[in-house]
């Protein structure tokens, strides 16, 4: 796995887990609250117990909360396989959360093959529903030309939606902004202005935000 790739993830399996438990917002359903009291016990094999059910069932939220615990590997064994089933099983319902995590396991190649025209595909999905994260990685595949063709101009955009988002991880901050400085620095002055103005008028789930920006890229 590249240095870059090992340091984005470095910090993420446990910030991943404790945002999804805390976050979880689905309605009273039994079992739920049994496993959110036992994850804050630190019982995770009991949480990981009450939650499969409700994931089985269709949960999307429930279903990212069980596949970061397979992806560290709290109340049973890591298993990054399962963690990119369940995340697709969320992404596959629409899930932000769970385009944006799988999307990274396409990027980094855990859990799954290597793909970035997959990897790309989600993270769009979830760039536009406003994850900080993915529009960050979407920001470095149109800069190197990773699964989508090479595009500056949108690679800038992206990074400005990432360096602005509040969601941002803050291991990711530093990144985004020299990757935002590093492909402005390649642009015209007219391009950055068009492309700032039309950062600055995105909000989330607006699809044309780009001169041929279409569902997938």
């Amino acid at each position: 796995m590249p240095d870059r790739v090992r340091r984005f993830f470095a910090a993420a399996p446990t910030a991943l887990a404790l945002v999804l438990c805390l976050g979880l917002a689905a309605p009273a359903t039994a079992g739920l609250e049994e496993g959110k009291q036992a994850y804050r016990d630190g019982d995770y094999a009991r949480a990981l117990e009450e939650f499969l059910p409700l994931a089985t069932a269709g949960d999307a939220t429930v279903q990212n909360q069980v596949a970061a615990m397979y992806y560290i590997g709290q109340g049973t064994s890591q298993d990054l396989a399962q963690a990119a089933e369940w995340f697709r099983k969320s992404a596959a319902q629409g899930n932000a959360d769970g385009q944006y995590c799988l999307g990274k396991l396409y990027y980094s190649g855990q859990g799954v093959a290597q793909n970035f025209e997959e990897a790309a595909r989600l993270l769009t999905e979830a760039g536009l529903a406003g994850k900080g994260g993915a529009q960050y990685l979407l920001a470095t595949l149109y800069l190197y030309g990773k699964g989508v063709s090479r595009n500056p101009v949108k690679a800038y955009f992206w990074s400005l939606l990432a360096v602005g988002a509040s969601d941002l991880p803050a291991e990711d901050k530093a990144g985004a902004l020299g990757l935002r400085d590093q492909i402005q620095a390649m642009l015209s002055q007219r391009q950055i202005d068009s492309i700032q103005a039309m950062a600055r008028n995105w909000t989330p789930g607006k699809r044309s935000v780009l001169p041929g920006m279409r569902r997938g890229g």
